[in-house]
């Protein structure tokens, strides 16, 4: 027993000295067996750890005479623990590597002249990365103060919202507290505050969201709504690429921001029996930007976005057809005081296409800038495809997009705008090597546009990527 128990004292000491920590429900194995702790206290260890190896091509600005070409590989570490205090209350942390921006760690990244490697070939034998917490929270549930099911989490959490059009912070998460309560056992009332930026603490000049929320699931059905108010009381308006459309006199100063994101959300499956699936998205965005601050006039904001799909499964055999349409408002006119672009916060994760919008950059581009992995702001597409099991341990996923901007842009600069963003295919293969263990790879290719028409009147060339990796989840 001693032998067991000092084991255990090393993991949880390891944990403790990440010193940064990361915390959101991972996919555990359902048979996992979990660590007893002093008391009744149930905690249950975890992780991923994940490398990959990449190959991409024409994704920065898709022009193939500037012989872009990025190759690498690169590896993330997961380590989560959940303390399961009683049946009530949960205490849950999740350590991640990576940098400040970025979840994954590129191979051979560290300087070598400072760390590590000695002797006269002075390369490699570095550290190449930092534990940061992804997650680390509290959750207690009960029925005793309002005789219904409630509950309140407090901490650093993953957060989305509906199917993360607007909002989704699942890369890193955010501080923050949700309160929620259950009437009724098929629905559940949220109240969540978000403290997104704390500038200054004896100041009034955070960045703070706020967000009701519910979600109705029937049989078979479901609803769900939302809506969220953003308060930003010192946002910093760029310098070179203006969000906002101030004038240039009024880029990089402080103006606050009011915006409210309203959700609307509904699915059913398995309609009638026939394996059909359906669901449905909508967005509108509204507020202001406060520019009278700065001697400006206040800007609207005018955004929305809709998104809705068809899955059809099977019943003979393993295979599930996707069908989806989706679409966010742009601007035709950055000159006005009107706000039209669909606004997205999101993380640094793939969206929907493996190229356009993760890889390459987008419809969203305003002023000078341009910018990848912004959702669907300014940008509409055409899903069509499916996922087959080949059999039991092997999967694929083929899919096809058609892509178009709401509004014309020239996202390499050439003169005449366009709304053509081109064709893309997207395709991964999965193999279960054994529990819990996966390889995969994945790739995508986009013919582009003439919206990516580069600025000397010479189309676009096209962009592809490839990348493979294996998973082990524990």
């Amino acid at each position: 027993m001693k032998k067991y128990a000092s084991i255990l004292a090393v993991l949880v000491l390891l944990l403790g000295f990440a010193a940064i920590s990361y915390s959101a429900p991972a996919e555990i194995p359902s048979d996992t067996t979990a660590v007893i702790a002093k008391g009744k206290t149930q905690i249950t260890l975890g992780g991923e750890l994940r490398f990959r190896g990449y190959y991409f091509k024409n994704t920065s600005d898709l022009a193939a005479e500037n012989t872009e070409n990025k190759a690498g590989y690169d590896y993330r570490v997961i380590l989560n623990m959940e303390a399961k205090v009683s049946p009530n209350t949960t205490g849950y942390v999740e350590l991640q590597s990576g940098t400040t921006n970025d979840d994954n760690v590129k191979w051979g990244t560290s300087s070598s002249s400072t760390v590590g490697a000695k002797g006269i070939y002075r390369e490699g034998n570095t550290n190449e990365s930092s534990m940061y917490i992804r997650q680390a929270w509290i959750q207690y549930q009960g029925s005793g103060l309002l005789g219904v099911p409630a509950g309140v989490k407090v901490g650093k959490q993953l957060l989305k919202l509906g199917n993360g059009l607007f909002f989704d912070h699942t890369y890193f998460g955010d501080d923050a507290i949700l309160a929620f309560v259950q009437p009724v056992k098929e629905l559940t009332i949220g109240a969540l505050m978000i403290k997104l930026q704390e500038d200054t603490t004896t100041l009034n000049d955070d960045s703070t969201a706020y967000s009701l929320l519910g979600v109705y699931a029937g049989k078979g059905w479901g609803l769900s709504a939302d809506v969220t108010y953003v308060d930003d009381q010192k946002f910093l308006t760029p310098n070179s690429a203006d969000l906002l459309n101030l004038a240039s006199g009024y880029q990089n100063v402080n103006v606050p921001i009011h915006l409210w994101n309203i959700g609307l959300r509904g699915n059913v499956d398995d309609i009638a029996g026939t394996g059909l699936n359906f669901r449905a998205d909508v967005e509108f965005q509204t507020g202001k930007v406060d520019a009278s601050k700065v001697g400006a006039d206040d800007l609207d904001f005018k955004g929305w976005a809709a998104m809705a799909g068809l899955d059809y499964n099977f019943k003979t055999i393993p295979l599930k057809l996707t069908l989806e349409y989706a679409i966010g408002s742009g601007d035709d006119n950055q000159n006005d005081n009107d706000i039209k672009t669909f606004i997205t916060t999101l993380g640094n994760e793939q969206h929907y296409t493996f190229v356009y919008e993760y890889l390459a950059p987008t419809a969203a581009n305003y002023g000078a800038g341009t910018y990848t992995r912004t959702g669907l702001a300014n940008t509409q597409y055409v899903k069509l495809g499916g996922a087959y099991d080949i059999t039991k341990d092997l999967k694929a996923e083929l899919y096809g997009y058609w892509l178009r901007a709401v509004k014309d842009v020239a996202i390499n600069g050439y003169t005449t705008k366009d709304k053509d963003l081109g064709w893309e295919v997207d395709a991964k293969v999965t193999y279960q090597i054994d529990k819990g263990l996966t390889y995969f790879i994945e790739g995508g290719y986009l013919w582009p546009g003439d919206a990516y028409k580069l600025s000397d009147g010479k189309d676009a060339d096209d962009a592809w990527a490839v990348r493979h990796g294996i998973t082990l989840k524990f």
